[in-house]
């Protein structure tokens, strides 16, 4: 196992392995560990390294969160819910750039988040799960009545269950900016990441599209949160019946505005054994209102856009495993 220990490396860190290595504000957690997850072990990935509260290996660090939704499935409430750019840009704002770029790409960078700021005083927020897919859209007024109540309920799911947090990193950097905010939130919260409150945010992905998939869905009452509808939706189905669930049950949401959307479980044919959830940035305002269900709630995010457009798949880092891999058709 691979890790890289904080103690010794944040001093130590200079532009000069900028390829290599971690600026030292970036240390949410004081291990980083070799990132590989069973099941994918020949898939592309642009990160090569985890953030962890402790050297733990990451392959059962894997098993064990598997192990423990898969218990819950049907019998207690688990929420699990990732954490990205997208998430983090909405709780947190615009951040500096990266330490890792060169100083030139970061002025650049810094010009453009400015005039991004501007932009969203008058625009308002606006994110994408893909092109021409929506992951949440606030106005300036919005967002300032919002994110104060997702900012607690995001917090509450590391309380209640499980945080899967963006915090791996690699060659190029991508997300690890937001890394400072990140570290600040989990103090002003009272949050303690530990390996049973967090996850890394590619661990969902492989749950769901990997070879458990169907031991966790396969004869089970699969309840579907998202705001697809006609052909898309149909789509999606077709793709989650190929795993033998007992039964799909559909809960339509908008699909800019999941962060004020009211579910009404009262119409729901039948308690489901688990619930799979697609609503943007805005999801963890849902994750109460799903509470007395008494099941597992995963937040799938982009695996539904795949399921509904296999081709879409070779877009994004663990999508497809390795019993279907192909190198040729990666596009990230």
């Amino acid at each position: 196992m691979t890790v890289i220990d904080s103690s010794g490396s944040r001093g130590a860190w200079t532009p000069a392995c900028a390829g290599v290595s971690l600026p030292p504000p970036y240390f949410v957690l004081p291990h980083s560990v070799a990132f590989v997850v069973p099941g994918f072990l020949r898939h592309g990935q642009p990160t090569s390294f985890v953030l962890a509260p402790e050297p733990v290996d990451c392959r059962q660090w894997f098993e064990r969160f598997a192990s423990r939704v898969t218990a819950a499935v049907g019998v207690k409430h688990l929420p699990v819910c990732r954490m990205s750019d997208g998430e983090f840009l909405l709780l947190f704002g615009h951040q500096s750039p990266s330490l890792r770029h060169p100083a030139g790409r970061r002025l650049w960078l810094r010009c453009r988040e400015c005039a991004e700021i501007v932009r969203q005083r008058v625009w308002g927020f606006h994110a994408r799960t893909a092109k021409g897919v929506s992951s949440g859209a606030l106005s300036y007024a919005e967002m300032r009545e919002h994110v104060p109540i997702l900012s607690r309920r995001f917090a509450d799911v590391a309380r209640e269950g499980i945080l899967g947090l963006h915090l791996s990193w690699g060659p190029a950097p991508f997300q690890e900016h937001y890394f400072p905010a990140v570290s600040r939130w989990l103090d002003a919260q009272g949050i303690n990441l530990t390996i049973d409150n967090y996850v890394p945010f590619y661990f969902v992905y492989a749950l769901l599209r990997g070879p458990l998939f169907p031991e966790l869905v396969g004869g089970r009452r699969l309840l579907v949160v998202h705001s697809a509808t006609g052909e898309k939706r149909q789509a999606i189905e077709r793709s989650l019946q190929e795993v033998g669930p007992r039964a799909i049950e559909w809960l339509g949401i908008s699909p800019t505005r999941s962060y004020a959307e009211s579910l009404d479980l009262s119409g729901l044919r039948d308690k489901p054994d688990i619930c799979l959830l697609g609503a943007g940035v805005g999801k963890a305002a849902l994750f109460p209102q799903l509470e007395p269900l008494g099941v597992p709630c995963l937040d799938a995010g982009y695996a539904f856009e795949a399921w509904a457009d296999p081709d879409k798949q070779w877009d994004r880092p663990f999508m497809t495993p390795d019993a279907t891999f192909d190198q040729s058709r990666v596009r990230f």
